[in-house]
C-alpha cells in the first residue's frame, strides 16, 4: 500500500520522497510524531461530512499526514478519528500491493494528475477490504503540491446533514472534482452552489450556461425541457412535476435516459437545511450487460427465439388473463431424423436447419402468437387466444403443410418432418409445465400412431403414460435382478415333426400388472435404449440353455436394430455361444434393420456368418421387403408371416403369395419357416407346397426350459 496518499492504505507519499536523503527521510519520520496536525478549513470538513452517502473522503498535507476524515471513513476502517488524524495511511497496509504497484502510482502523483485504481487495506480488527480509491493532487496558488484529497464509492443510505454554502476555493473543488461521478450542491434557496466537471459532461452542459455564473435549479430545467431532456410534452408542465419532487424533501434514486443514449443513476439526497446533493452516475454499460443478460436468461441463442424460460412466463401470462374460453394452445412439436442429420451432414448442418424451421414457424402464426424453442429438436408455440377447435387444426395443417417444403440450406435440400400435439389451456391444464407436458404427450402419442401428423391431448393420455412409467422402472428393477424368463416354442421339421431348433422369446413377470406381453414392453425398451441390455441377456441365457439340449438342435435368437448397432457384437456373440458351436446359433433379424443401414448390417453379418453363425430373415412379405436384400444378405432360412398361414390366407392371392416365397427360398438355398400353424390341414398344405420347417401351436406353445427338454424325444 502506499503511504500517505489520501486513499484508505495507501502508503506514505510525498512527491519528492524518492529523492531525500536519509537524514532527511529521518527528520520527516520525526515530524510525524512531533508536529501538531495542520488544521482544516471548516466548510472543508462540512463538505467532506456532506459526502458520507456517496463514499469515504480523506485529506492529508504534503507530508502525507491525515488532516481530516469523514463518517464513512472511520466507519470502514474501524479506527476512531482521533487516532488517525496525524497518522499515516500505512496503518492501513494489508501488504498485499507491491513496491512496483506503488512505484507507478507516485509518477502519476508527482506529475499533478489524478491517480486511480482498486486497493486492498486492513481494518483496525484485521478484517481485509477491498476500496476503489480515486487521488487528487491539491496545489497552492504557486502551483505546489499542499496535500492530497481522496474519495471512494460506498453503497450510500441517505444520510441528513447540514451544510453551509460554501467558498468555490480550489480545496473545495478539488474534493468535488475528485468524485468519481457527477456532483452538484444546492443549497436551500435551490441555488446551484457546487458542480464538477464530470456532471456537466455527462449532461453535455455548455460552457455559456455558467457565463454569468452558476445556474439555479429552475434555469437548468428550462435548459433541459427546452433542448427535449424530458421527451416530448409541455415545458411548463415539465419542469414543475419536477419542482414538485424536489421540494419533497426525500431522498430519491432513480435511473434516467437520455436523448444521446446514455443511462445515469440519479442519487439526490437532502439536506437539514432545505439544500440537496445530487449525484449522477453513467450506468450505460451496466445497464448493457444487464439487457445482455436478460437476452441470453430469455431467448435461445441459436435461432434467436424464446426460450423454456420467456415461453413458461407467456404462457403464465396468458393463464392469468383468461377470461372464460380458451387462453391459448400449445403446440409441441419435433423433427424427424434429425440426429441422423446431425450425424451424416455434420452440427453446422444441423444448426442451420434449426434456424430455418424457426423462421418458417415464424412465418406461420400471428404476431401476437410465439414460437419458442424448447430444447434439441423440439419447438412449441403458443397460439393466443383461439377461437374455435377449427381455428387451432386450422395452424396444425399449416405447419404440417411448410414441412412438406424441403429447406435449401447452402448445397444441401433436406426435407424433415414432424408431428404436433396440442393442448388447450386453461382445460388442459392450468399451468405452464403442466400445459407443456400435456402437449408434449399428446406429441408422443401422435408420433406412436401415425407420423407427420397431428393429435390433441386427452385425459386417457395420463393413465397410459402412467402404465410405461411403471414399465420402464420395471424393467430396470428386472435388468438389475435377472427377473426375466425365456421361454421356447419348438420348430420342427414339417415332414418328420421332430424340433429341429427352438425359438427363444422372452417373458416377464410384473410385479405389480402380472404377465405382461413382449409386444408391449419391448418397443419401450427400444424408445427408453435399454433394448441393448435386454437382448444381451436373451442371447447368453438362450446359448446357454442349448448347451443343454442335443447336438442337432438349434437355437434362434432375435437381434434388435440397437444391438446391431454396437461395435461389440460380434464379440458380445461369440461369448455367449462358447459352450456350442457358432453354428447352432441362428439370429433373427427383420427388414426393418437392414433398411436403417444397410452397410453396417452388411458388413457384421458377413463377419459372423465366416464365424459359422446362422441367419434368418424374420416375418418376411410383411413388411416393405426387397428382394435385393436377399441378394445382398446371404439368409440360412426364410420365415413366413403367420398372415400367410392362418385359415384366412387361403384367398386365392394369399396362397400364390406364400407358394411364392416358399419357391423363392428353395432357389436361393434358404430353408423355409412357417409361422403360427394351428392345424393338420394348414401344415399338410405347407408341406405340399414344399415347406421345410413349421412352428406353432399344433406342436407346442412356448414353454419353459426343463419342460422343452422332456419334447425332444418323440415327433410332434
Amino acid at each position: 500500500m502506499m503511504r500517505g496518499s489520501a486513499a484508505k492504505g495507501v502508503t506514505d507519499f510525498k512527491p519528492s520522497e524518492r529523492t531525500q536523503t536519509a537524514a532527511a527521510k529521518k527528520m520527516a519520520r520525526k515530524a510525524k510524531t512531533t508536529a501538531a496536525p495542520p488544521s482544516l478549513p471548516g466548510n472543508a470538513k462540512t463538505l467532506a461530512s456532506a459526502l458520507d452517502p456517496f463514499g469515504c473522503v480523506s485529506i492529508t498535507d504534503n507530508e502525507g499526514r491525515i488532516i481530516h476524515v469523514n463518517d464513512a471513513f472511520v466507519r470502514i476502517s474501524r479506527y476512531a478519528r482521533e487516532a488517525l488524524l496525524g497518522q499515516n495511511h500505512s496503518i492501513l497496509s494489508s501488504g498485499h500491493h507491491s513496491r512496483a504497484f506503488w512505484n507507478a502510482a507516485y509518477e502519476v502523483l508527482n506529475r499533478g494528475e489524478t491517480w486511480h485504481s482498486r486497493i486492498q487495506n486492513r481494518a483496525k480488527d484485521g478484517t481485509l477490504y477491498w476500496v476503489d480509491a480515486t487521488i487528487r493532487p491539491l496545489k497552492g496558488r504557486s502551483g505546489r503540491v499542499t496535500g492530497f484529497v481522496s474519495l471512494q464509492v460506498e453503497a450510500s443510505a441517505p444520510v441528513e446533514t447540514h451544510i453551509a454554502r460554501p467558498n468555490n476555493d480550489v480545496l473545495l473543488q478539488a474534493v468535488a472534482e475528485s468524485f468519481p461521478g457527477g456532483l452538484t450542491i444546492f443549497d436551500r434557496d435551490l441555488h446551484m452552489v457546487l458542480i464538477n466537471e464530470r456532471q456537466k459532461q455527462l449532461l453535455e452542459y455548455p460552457d455559456a450556461l455558467f457565463k454569468r455564473g452558476l445556474p439555479t435549479l429552475e434555469d437548468l430545467y428550462h435548459f433541459n425541457a427546452e433542448r427535449g431532456e424530458y421527451g416530448p410534452g409541455e415545458t411548463e408542465k415539465q419542469i414543475r412535476s419536477r419542482f414538485d419532487l424536489t421540494t419533497k424533501g426525500e431522498s430519491q434514486v432513480f435511473e434516467r435516459r437520455r436523448p444521446n443514449g446514455t443511462c445515469l443513476e440519479v442519487r439526490s439526497t437532502p439536506l437539514t437545511d432545505g439544500g440537496f446533493i445530487v449525484a449522477h452516475f453513467d450506468i450505460t454499460e451496466r445497464k448493457r450487460d444487464q439487457e445482455t443478460i436478460g437476452r441470453l436468461e430469455h431467448q435461445d441463442a441459436l435461432t434467436g427465439l424464446p426460450n423454456r424460460t420467456l415461453f413458461q412466463e407467456r404462457v403464465r401470462s396468458a393463464l392469468a388473463q383468461a377470461k372464460g374460453g380458451w387462453a391459448l394452445a400449445i403446440h409441441c412439436l419435433d423433427l424427424d431424423r434429425f440426429k441422423s442429420i446431425n450425424d451424416t451432414l455434420g452440427h453446422h448442418v444441423g444448426d442451420a436447419l434449426l434456424f430455418a424451421v424457426g423462421e418458417r414457424l415464424k412465418s406461420e402464426v400471428r404476431d401476437t402468437d410465439t414460437v419458442a424453442r424448447i430444447s434439441g429438436d423440439e419447438f412449441a408455440i403458443i397460439q393466443m387466444a383461439p377461437q374455435s377447435i377449427e381455428e387451432v387444426e386450422s395452424l396444425a395443417k399449416r405447419i404440417l403443410s411448410a414441412f412438406a417444403e424441403p429447406f435449401e440450406l447452402g448445397d444441401n435440400t433436406l426435407t424433415v418432418g414432424t408431428s404436433i400435439g396440442i393442448a388447450v389451456g386453461p382445460s388442459d391444464g392450468n399451468d405452464a409445465e403442466k400445459l407443456l407436458t400435456n402437449a408434449d404427450m399428446a406429441l408422443y402419442r401422435t408420433k406412436s400412431v401415425r407420423r407427420g401428423s397431428f393429435g390433441f391431448f386427452e385425459h386417457s393420455m395420463h393413465e397410459r403414460l402412467q402404465k410405461r412409467h411403471q414399465i420402464i422402472m420395471g424393467l430396470h428393477e428386472a435388468i438389475a435382478n435377472s427377473k426375466f424368463e425365456l421361454h421356447y416354442q419348438p420348430i420342427v421339421n414339417v415332414k418328420t415333426r421332430r424340433i429341429v431348433g427352438c425359438e427363444a422369446l422372452i417373458r416377464w413377470s410384473h410385479p405389480v400388472r402380472g404377465i405382461i406381453p413382449a409386444s408391449e414392453f419391448i418397443p419401450i425398451a427400444e424408445e427408453c435404449g435399454l433394448i441393448g441390455q435386454i437382448g444381451d441377456w436373451v442371447l447368453k441365457r438362450a446359448c446357454a440353455e442349448a448347451s443343454l439340449w442335443p447336438d442337432d438342435i438349434w437355437v434362434a435368437v432375435n437381434i434388435s436394430p440397437a444391438q446391431f448397432r454396437e461395435p461389440d457384437l460380434v464379440e458380445k456373440v461369440t461369448n455367449a455361444a462358447k459352450n456350442i458351436p457358432l453354428s447352432r446359433v441362428i439370429l433373427e433379424i427383420t427388414e426393418t434393420l437392414l433398411m436403417k443401414d444397410r452397410d453396417a448390417a452388411s458388413a457384421t453379418l458377413e463377419t459372423l456368418r465366416k464365424m459359422g453363425v446362422r441367419f434368418s430373415i424374420d416375418d418376411f412379405g410383411t413388411g416393405f421387403s426387397s428382394l435385393s436384400y436377399l441378394q445382398d444378405f446371404p439368409f440360412d432360412k426364410i420365415k413366413i408371416d403367420r398372415s400367410f398361414v392362418s385359415a384366412v390366407a387361403n384367398i386365392k392371392r394369399s396362397a400364390t403369395l406364400r407358394r411364392s416365397i416358399i419357391q423363392l427360398g428353395y432357389n436361393l438355398g434358404m430353408t423355409s419357416v412357417a409361422e403360427g400353424v394351428e392345424t393338420e390341414q394348414q401344415l399338410e398344405r405347407l408341406r405340399a407346397e414344399g415347406c421345410v420347417e413349421a412352428q406353432g401351436f399344433l406342436f407346442s406353445r412356448a414353454v419353459p426350459a426343463a419342460k422343452l427338454r422332456t419334447l425332444f424325444a418323440n415327433p410332434l
